[in-house]
């Protein structure tokens, strides 16, 4: 939870670091070119602009992934725990049999004292 928590901090000040670099060097920074289709139509963009576009593809893609990994593991999570669950009935079950059979032997090894006794 720690290591977590430490990530999520560090994430945040890269984020607040590229949102500075970003408006401090929108304007004078360098730019990209990307050609549009096959018609030759180009397009410039500021190189921090882009970069800004990838990290937050990356941070959604992420929180994305990590919820679909989540819900699985919670999927899992409640059928180990109902599995659980159900295990520790049948071995409360067991036991309650068992000890039953174990008072009825006593009580049967007693009559059997007792027949032997008066006989």
């Amino acid at each position: 939870m720690k290591g977590t928590l430490v990530f999520c901090i560090f994430e945040s000040i890269l984020f607040f670091i590229l949102l500075y670099f970003m408006a401090s060097n929108l304007t004078n920074g360098t730019n990209c070119q990307f050609a549009l289709g096959l018609n030759g139509q180009i397009i410039e963009v500021s190189t921090l602009l882009v970069i800004f576009g990838i990290y937050i593809f990356g941070t959604v893609s992420g929180l994305v992934y990590s919820m679909i990994v989540c819900s699985r593991y919670k999927e899992q999570l409640e059928f180990y725990t109902r599995k659980t669950e159900k295990l520790s009935v049948q071995n409360e079950i067991d036991t309650d049999d068992k000890e039953a059979l174990q008072r009825k032997i006593a009580s049967l090894e007693i009559a059997l004292d007792n027949a032997l006794k008066n006989k």
